[in-house]
C-alpha cells in the first residue's frame, strides 16, 4: 500500500481462495489476485479517512458487506469474473463503529432467513438479508459489553442444535457463549475465562471442535470442545 495507508482487514472470495478483498485506513477496497500480488479492482466507499475494518462475503461470493468507523455497513454485488464491486446500498448502524460483519445463509432449525451478524461496541444486531443485491432489514439488537474492535462469530452447529449462539470477546477478558434467540433478548450459555486484557478476536475451526481467541496483549488462546 501507499505510504501512510494500512491494510486493516482481508477476506477470501469463498468460491476461488486466489481472491481477497482487503479494506484499508482511506475507504478504498481492493481486490487482489494472490498468485500474482496485484490488485485487480478497487471501490472506494467515501472521500476522506474512512476506515474499513471488517468484511463478510455471502456463501455464493456474489454479495459482500463492509462496516466502517464511521458505523455504516455497505453492500456491494461483485462479478465473479472481473472481481469488480459495485455499491449497492448502504446503512448506517446503532452503536458507532462496526468491528465486525459475519453471514450465514441461516441460523437455527426455525430461522432460516440469510443473516448478518454486526458488533459493535455497545451493540450486537442480527439483519435479515432481505434483497438479493444485499440490503438489510433489522431483525433484532441488544446491548452488550463487549470492547471496541471486537469480533462476534456465529456457532452454526451449535446453533442447529441448541438455538441461535454467537461468541464474543468482551471487555473484562472473558470470551462469551450468547444464545441471541432467548425470550430475555439474549441468554449467556458458556463463559470461557484465561484472557487477562480485552478480548479482541475469536474465530472457529470448521467443524467448531476448536475456537481461537486473541486479546489486546497478543495471547492467543486455543480452546478446545468437549465431547458431548
Amino acid at each position: 500500500e501507499s505510504a501512510g495507508i494500512s491494510l486493516l482487514c482481508c477476506v477470501f472470495q469463498p468460491l476461488n481462495n486466489n481472491v481477497a478483498v482487503v479494506g484499508t485506513s482511506h475507504g478504498i477496497l481492493h481486490v487482489y489476485n494472490i498468485s500474482t500480488g496485484k490488485a485487480m479492482k478497487h471501490c472506494r466507499l467515501a472521500p476522506g479517512k474512512l476506515r474499513v475494518l471488517c468484511l463478510s462475503f455471502d456463501n455464493s461470493g456474489k454479495l459482500l458487506w463492509s462496516g466502517d468507523d464511521r458505523g455504516y455497513i455497505t453492500s456491494f454485488v461483485v462479478d465473479l469474473e472481473s472481481g469488480t464491486l459495485t455499491k449497492s446500498s448502504k446503512l448506517l448502524i446503532v452503536g458507532g463503529a462496526v468491528s465486525s460483519v459475519a453471514m450465514r445463509s441461516w441460523m437455527n432449525r426455525e430461522a432460516r432467513d440469510p443473516t448478518l451478524l454486526v458488533n459493535t461496541s455497545t451493540h450486537i444486531s442480527l439483519y435479515r438479508i432481505v434483497s438479493s443485491d444485499g440490503a438489510l432489514q433489522l431483525r433484532r439488537s441488544f446491548q452488550s459489553a463487549s470492547s471496541v474492535g471486537t469480533r462476534a462469530a456465529f456457532c452454526p452447529l451449535m446453533s442447529f442444535r441448541e438455538g441461535t449462539c454467537i461468541v464474543v470477546g468482551s471487555q473484562s477478558g472473558h470470551v462469551v457463549f450468547l444464545d441471541v434467540e432467548g425470550q430475555d433478548g439474549h441468554t449467556i450459555v458458556n463463559t470461557l475465562q484465561g484472557h487477562t486484557a480485552p478480548v479482541l478476536g475469536v474465530s472457529f475451526s470448521c467443524d467448531e471442535s476448536y475456537l481461537a481467541s486473541s486479546d489486546k496483549s497478543g495471547l492467543v488462546i486455543v480452546w478446545k470442545r468437549e465431547n458431548t
